[in-house]
Protein backbone atom coordinates (compact mmCIF):
# COMPACT_ATOMS: atom_id res chain seq x y z
CA UNK A 1 0.00 0.00 0.00
CA UNK A 2 1.60 3.60 -0.98
CA UNK A 3 0.18 7.00 0.22
CA UNK A 4 0.21 8.89 -3.11
CA UNK A 5 2.04 12.18 -3.64
CA UNK A 6 -1.39 13.54 -4.45
CA UNK A 7 -2.88 13.06 -0.74
CA UNK A 8 0.19 13.89 0.58
CA UNK A 9 0.21 16.99 -1.46
CA UNK A 10 -2.93 17.85 -0.36
CA UNK A 11 -2.13 17.90 3.07
CA UNK A 12 1.08 19.40 3.42
CA UNK A 13 0.48 22.27 0.69
CA UNK A 14 -3.07 22.73 0.03
CA UNK A 15 -5.04 22.79 3.83
CA UNK A 16 -3.02 24.82 6.05
CA UNK A 17 0.11 27.14 6.09
CA UNK A 18 3.26 25.04 7.22
CA UNK A 19 3.96 27.11 10.10
CA UNK A 20 0.92 26.68 11.86
CA UNK A 21 -0.64 24.02 14.63
CA UNK A 22 -3.42 22.49 11.93
CA UNK A 23 -0.32 21.60 10.11
CA UNK A 24 1.36 19.97 12.50
CA UNK A 25 -2.10 18.39 13.69
CA UNK A 26 -3.06 16.72 10.67
CA UNK A 27 0.24 16.06 9.07
CA UNK A 28 1.33 14.54 11.71
CA UNK A 29 -1.33 11.92 12.14
CA UNK A 30 -1.47 11.06 8.47
CA UNK A 31 3.03 10.03 8.74
CA UNK A 32 1.91 8.27 12.00
CA UNK A 33 -0.18 6.33 10.67
CA UNK A 34 1.52 5.25 7.62
CA UNK A 35 4.83 4.67 9.19
CA UNK A 36 2.53 2.57 11.76
CA UNK A 37 0.58 0.48 9.36
CA UNK A 38 3.34 -0.56 6.84
CA UNK A 39 1.39 2.16 4.50
CA UNK A 40 4.66 3.08 1.89
CA UNK A 41 5.01 7.00 1.37
CA UNK A 42 5.56 7.25 -2.32
CA UNK A 43 9.13 8.74 -2.87
CA UNK A 44 8.88 11.90 -4.47
CA UNK A 45 6.10 12.96 -2.08
CA UNK A 46 8.91 13.13 0.87
CA UNK A 47 10.38 16.30 -0.43
CA UNK A 48 7.05 18.07 0.35
CA UNK A 49 8.07 18.11 4.05
CA UNK A 50 11.38 18.82 3.69
CA UNK A 51 11.39 22.24 4.80
CA UNK A 52 9.31 21.30 7.68
CA UNK A 53 12.19 18.80 8.49
CA UNK A 54 14.83 20.43 8.19
CA UNK A 55 13.52 23.33 10.21
CA UNK A 56 12.43 21.24 12.97
CA UNK A 57 14.64 21.94 15.58
CA UNK A 58 14.51 25.85 14.86
CA UNK A 59 10.44 25.41 14.85
CA UNK A 60 10.68 23.88 18.20
CA UNK A 61 12.82 26.76 20.00
CA UNK A 62 10.36 28.99 18.63
CA UNK A 63 7.06 27.13 19.38
CA UNK A 64 8.19 25.06 22.28
CA UNK A 65 4.93 24.52 23.13
CA UNK A 66 4.07 22.35 19.92
CA UNK A 67 7.23 20.29 20.76
CA UNK A 68 5.64 16.58 20.82
CA UNK A 69 4.05 17.15 17.24
CA UNK A 70 7.28 18.28 15.96
CA UNK A 71 9.29 15.52 17.52
CA UNK A 72 6.68 12.68 16.62
CA UNK A 73 6.78 14.45 12.74
CA UNK A 74 10.48 14.29 12.75
CA UNK A 75 10.95 10.37 13.95
CA UNK A 76 7.83 9.80 12.01
CA UNK A 77 9.63 11.17 8.42
CA UNK A 78 12.99 9.50 9.18
CA UNK A 79 10.77 6.09 9.46
CA UNK A 80 9.28 7.06 6.15
CA UNK A 81 12.11 7.53 4.50
CA UNK A 82 13.34 10.94 4.68
CA UNK A 83 17.22 10.72 5.45
CA UNK A 84 18.87 12.96 8.34
CA UNK A 85 19.24 12.86 12.40
CA UNK A 86 17.00 15.52 13.04
CA UNK A 87 15.18 13.33 15.81
CA UNK A 88 18.15 12.84 17.54
CA UNK A 89 19.10 16.54 18.08
CA UNK A 90 15.30 17.27 18.77
CA UNK A 91 15.35 14.60 21.47
CA UNK A 92 18.35 15.72 23.18
CA UNK A 93 16.99 19.03 23.27
CA UNK A 94 13.33 17.94 24.53
CA UNK A 95 15.35 15.74 27.24
CA UNK A 96 18.33 18.33 28.03
CA UNK A 97 15.85 20.67 28.61
CA UNK A 98 13.38 18.08 30.85
CA UNK A 99 10.48 19.45 28.44
CA UNK A 100 8.46 16.53 30.05
CA UNK A 101 7.52 18.10 32.93
CA UNK A 102 6.29 20.81 31.26
CA UNK A 103 3.14 19.08 30.06
CA UNK A 104 0.54 18.68 32.77
CA UNK A 105 -1.20 15.38 32.14
CA UNK A 106 0.63 11.59 32.32
CA UNK A 107 -0.82 11.07 28.80
CA UNK A 108 1.06 13.58 26.94
CA UNK A 109 3.95 13.15 29.26
CA UNK A 110 3.82 9.01 28.05
CA UNK A 111 3.65 9.86 24.57
CA UNK A 112 7.29 12.53 25.46
CA UNK A 113 8.83 9.03 27.49
CA UNK A 114 7.25 6.88 24.60
CA UNK A 115 9.51 9.04 21.75
CA UNK A 116 12.63 9.45 23.52
CA UNK A 117 12.63 5.66 24.08
CA UNK A 118 12.49 5.59 20.25
CA UNK A 119 15.47 7.26 19.92
CA UNK A 120 16.99 5.63 22.58
CA UNK A 121 17.89 4.76 26.35
CA UNK A 122 15.97 6.89 29.01
CA UNK A 123 17.47 8.98 31.81
CA UNK A 124 17.21 7.18 35.47
CA UNK A 125 14.87 9.96 36.15
CA UNK A 126 12.53 9.40 33.05
CA UNK A 127 12.62 5.79 33.91
CA UNK A 128 11.21 6.08 37.11
CA UNK A 129 8.60 8.66 35.68
CA UNK A 130 7.41 6.24 33.00
CA UNK A 131 7.14 3.42 35.48
CA UNK A 132 5.65 5.94 38.13
CA UNK A 133 2.74 6.76 35.44
CA UNK A 134 2.30 3.12 34.25
CA UNK A 135 1.33 2.40 37.72
CA UNK A 136 -1.48 5.16 37.65
CA UNK A 137 -2.56 3.61 34.42
CA UNK A 138 -2.94 0.29 36.28
CA UNK A 139 -5.25 2.15 38.74
CA UNK A 140 -6.90 4.29 35.98
CA UNK A 141 -8.39 1.02 33.98
CA UNK A 142 -9.40 -0.96 37.30
CA UNK A 143 -12.61 -0.56 36.97
CA UNK A 144 -14.43 -1.12 34.16
CA UNK A 145 -17.73 0.04 35.66
CA UNK A 146 -15.94 3.73 35.23
CA UNK A 147 -15.87 3.41 31.36
CA UNK A 148 -19.86 2.69 32.03
CA UNK A 149 -20.47 6.66 31.82
CA UNK A 150 -20.01 8.28 28.39
CA UNK A 151 -16.85 10.26 28.72
CA UNK A 152 -15.05 10.60 25.50
CA UNK A 153 -11.77 12.81 27.28
CA UNK A 154 -11.34 10.09 29.32
CA UNK A 155 -11.96 7.40 26.58
CA UNK A 156 -9.80 9.30 24.37
CA UNK A 157 -7.10 8.80 26.93
CA UNK A 158 -7.36 5.66 27.60
CA UNK A 159 -6.74 5.11 23.54
CA UNK A 160 -3.70 7.25 23.78
CA UNK A 161 -2.24 5.56 26.32
CA UNK A 162 -2.66 1.94 24.78
CA UNK A 163 -0.96 3.52 21.25
CA UNK A 164 2.13 4.56 23.42
CA UNK A 165 2.56 1.84 25.65
CA UNK A 166 2.28 -0.72 22.36
CA UNK A 167 3.91 1.71 20.30
CA UNK A 168 1.03 1.49 18.08
CA UNK A 169 1.00 -2.31 18.40
CA UNK A 170 4.73 -3.46 17.54
CA UNK A 171 5.09 -4.53 21.64
CA UNK A 172 3.13 -6.12 23.82
CA UNK A 173 1.71 -3.98 26.59
CA UNK A 174 2.31 -5.03 30.03
CA UNK A 175 -1.30 -3.73 31.61
CA UNK A 176 -2.46 -6.67 33.79
CA UNK A 177 -5.40 -5.48 34.94
CA UNK A 178 -9.47 -5.04 33.01
CA UNK A 179 -8.02 -3.38 29.86
CA UNK A 180 -10.55 -4.99 27.48
CA UNK A 181 -13.48 -5.06 29.06
CA UNK A 182 -13.00 -1.21 29.45
CA UNK A 183 -12.25 -0.70 25.71
CA UNK A 184 -15.29 -3.44 25.10
CA UNK A 185 -17.24 -0.46 27.04
CA UNK A 186 -15.99 2.38 25.23
CA UNK A 187 -16.38 0.82 21.72
CA UNK A 188 -20.15 -0.17 22.53
CA UNK A 189 -20.75 3.05 23.79
CA UNK A 190 -19.14 5.01 20.89
CA UNK A 191 -21.17 2.48 18.78
CA UNK A 192 -24.52 3.30 20.19
CA UNK A 193 -23.53 6.71 19.38
CA UNK A 194 -22.60 6.72 16.16
CA UNK A 195 -19.50 8.33 16.58
CA UNK A 196 -16.47 6.31 14.22
CA UNK A 197 -13.59 8.31 15.49
CA UNK A 198 -13.70 7.09 19.29
CA UNK A 199 -14.79 3.84 17.35
CA UNK A 200 -11.69 3.54 15.01
CA UNK A 201 -9.38 4.18 17.39
CA UNK A 202 -11.31 1.68 19.77
CA UNK A 203 -10.80 -1.46 17.51
CA UNK A 204 -7.35 -0.42 16.58
CA UNK A 205 -6.50 -0.84 20.65
CA UNK A 206 -7.46 -4.43 20.28
CA UNK A 207 -6.05 -5.23 17.56
CA UNK A 208 -2.35 -3.78 19.33
CA UNK A 209 -3.33 -5.65 22.72
CA UNK A 210 -3.84 -9.21 20.18
CA UNK A 211 -7.47 -8.82 20.62
CA UNK A 212 -10.19 -9.52 18.05
CA UNK A 213 -12.39 -6.65 16.59
CA UNK A 214 -16.40 -7.72 16.92
CA UNK A 215 -17.90 -8.33 13.94
CA UNK A 216 -20.89 -5.56 13.69
CA UNK A 217 -18.47 -2.93 14.96
CA UNK A 218 -16.24 -3.70 11.53
CA UNK A 219 -19.19 -3.82 9.42
CA UNK A 220 -19.98 -0.68 10.60
CA UNK A 221 -16.79 1.02 9.95
CA UNK A 222 -16.68 -0.33 6.75
CA UNK A 223 -20.28 1.27 5.96
CA UNK A 224 -19.11 4.28 7.78
CA UNK A 225 -16.02 5.21 5.43
CA UNK A 226 -18.56 5.81 2.16
CA UNK A 227 -20.49 8.61 4.36
CA UNK A 228 -17.80 10.84 4.07
CA UNK A 229 -18.05 13.57 1.93
CA UNK A 230 -14.82 14.93 0.13
CA UNK A 231 -15.86 18.19 -1.36
CA UNK A 232 -13.09 21.19 -2.68
CA UNK A 233 -12.84 24.38 -1.02
CA UNK A 234 -9.78 26.60 -0.67
CA UNK A 235 -11.24 28.69 1.91
CA UNK A 236 -10.63 26.38 4.47
CA UNK A 237 -9.76 28.48 7.67
CA UNK A 238 -9.16 25.37 10.45
CA UNK A 239 -8.60 21.77 10.00
CA UNK A 240 -9.56 22.14 14.18
CA UNK A 241 -13.26 23.49 13.94
CA UNK A 242 -15.29 19.94 13.25
CA UNK A 243 -18.09 22.68 12.28
CA UNK A 244 -16.16 23.30 9.54
CA UNK A 245 -14.11 19.91 8.17
CA UNK A 246 -14.06 16.36 9.56
CA UNK A 247 -10.62 15.66 8.33
CA UNK A 248 -9.73 13.70 11.36
CA UNK A 249 -12.58 10.52 11.04
CA UNK A 250 -11.36 10.58 7.62
CA UNK A 251 -7.87 9.77 9.02
CA UNK A 252 -8.49 7.72 11.53
CA UNK A 253 -10.74 5.41 9.83
CA UNK A 254 -8.17 4.94 7.09
CA UNK A 255 -5.74 4.18 10.19
CA UNK A 256 -8.08 1.34 10.98
CA UNK A 257 -8.72 -0.30 7.51
CA UNK A 258 -4.74 0.47 7.04
CA UNK A 259 -4.65 -1.94 10.41
CA UNK A 260 -6.51 -4.67 8.49
CA UNK A 261 -4.32 -4.68 5.86
CA UNK A 262 -6.97 -3.11 3.65
CA UNK A 263 -6.20 -0.63 0.35
CA UNK A 264 -6.66 2.79 2.06
CA UNK A 265 -6.14 6.88 1.01
CA UNK A 266 -7.43 5.77 -2.46
CA UNK A 267 -9.72 8.95 -3.20
CA UNK A 268 -7.95 11.36 -5.88
CA UNK A 269 -7.71 15.39 -5.22
CA UNK A 270 -5.72 16.00 -8.41
CA UNK A 271 -4.00 19.01 -6.74
CA UNK A 272 -7.06 20.72 -5.30
CA UNK A 273 -8.13 21.49 -1.77
CA UNK A 274 -10.16 18.75 -0.06
CA UNK A 275 -12.93 19.27 2.71
CA UNK A 276 -14.23 16.36 4.93
CA UNK A 277 -18.06 16.54 5.83
CA UNK A 278 -20.22 14.06 7.03
CA UNK A 279 -23.69 13.67 6.82
CA UNK A 280 -26.40 15.98 8.93
CA UNK A 281 -26.67 14.63 11.95
CA UNK A 282 -29.10 13.11 13.69
CA UNK A 283 -29.85 12.66 17.78
CA UNK A 284 -28.14 8.81 18.26
CA UNK A 285 -29.42 6.15 19.92
CA UNK A 286 -27.48 6.74 22.95
CA UNK A 287 -28.37 10.28 23.07
CA UNK A 288 -32.09 8.95 23.18
CA UNK A 289 -31.21 6.36 25.87
CA UNK A 290 -29.90 9.32 27.82
CA UNK A 291 -32.98 11.55 27.13
CA UNK A 292 -34.91 8.55 28.63
CA UNK A 293 -33.13 7.82 31.64
CA UNK A 294 -32.81 11.38 32.50
CA UNK A 295 -36.88 12.52 31.98
CA UNK A 296 -37.54 9.28 33.94
CA UNK A 297 -35.27 9.99 36.59
CA UNK A 298 -36.84 12.85 37.59
CA UNK A 299 -40.73 12.06 37.39
CA UNK A 300 -43.12 9.93 38.91
CA UNK A 301 -42.59 7.26 35.55
CA UNK A 302 -39.05 6.43 37.56
CA UNK A 303 -40.50 3.15 38.77
CA UNK A 304 -41.90 2.27 36.45
CA UNK A 305 -39.36 2.94 33.39
CA UNK A 306 -37.19 -0.02 31.81
CA UNK A 307 -35.04 -0.65 29.05
CA UNK A 308 -38.33 -2.75 27.47
CA UNK A 309 -39.88 0.74 27.67
CA UNK A 310 -37.13 2.47 25.95
CA UNK A 311 -36.38 -0.02 23.31
CA UNK A 312 -39.91 -0.12 22.03
CA UNK A 313 -39.87 3.53 21.33
CA UNK A 314 -36.77 2.46 18.93
CA UNK A 315 -37.54 3.01 14.95
CA UNK A 316 -36.86 -0.20 12.88
CA UNK A 317 -33.22 1.04 11.73
CA UNK A 318 -32.37 2.21 15.53
CA UNK A 319 -33.75 -1.04 16.81
CA UNK A 320 -31.19 -3.67 14.53
CA UNK A 321 -29.01 -0.93 15.27
CA UNK A 322 -29.06 -1.44 19.42
CA UNK A 323 -29.61 -5.02 18.83
CA UNK A 324 -26.63 -5.85 16.96
CA UNK A 325 -24.31 -3.50 19.19
CA UNK A 326 -25.30 -5.18 22.71
CA UNK A 327 -24.75 -8.49 20.94
CA UNK A 328 -21.55 -7.73 19.68
CA UNK A 329 -19.64 -7.14 22.74
CA UNK A 330 -19.86 -9.43 26.05
CA UNK A 331 -22.30 -8.11 28.78
CA UNK A 332 -23.36 -5.63 26.41
CA UNK A 333 -27.07 -5.22 28.24
CA UNK A 334 -25.28 -4.69 31.61
CA UNK A 335 -23.32 -1.90 30.06
CA UNK A 336 -26.24 -0.23 29.33
CA UNK A 337 -28.40 -1.07 32.17
CA UNK A 338 -25.04 0.63 34.08
CA UNK A 339 -25.04 3.57 31.64
CA UNK A 340 -28.92 4.10 32.07
CA UNK A 341 -30.13 3.11 35.28
CA UNK A 342 -32.40 1.27 33.81
CA UNK A 343 -33.23 -2.58 33.81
Amino acid sequence: MFLTYDTVEAFALKRNPSVSFPFLKENGELISICVNSGVLIEPRALPLYKDFYDNAYKLTQSYPQYYRFTLAMAIDLELGGIQGRESQKLAQYVDEDNFVMFDTSDVRRLETLSMLLQIGELSKANKQLLDDIIERVEIFIQNPAWYTKFNKPLFYDLTHIVFFLTDYGKKPTSLKTELFSCLMHIGTLALLDDDADLLSETCICLMYIGQAVPQYWDEYLTRYRDEIRITFDGTIASALNPTVDEYHIYLVLNAYHAARGRPVFQDKFKSRTPSFSLPERKATVLEKLSNFSHETYFTSRRRSASLDGFVSSLGEAEYLHWQSSLNSAPNGQDLVSAFSGLS
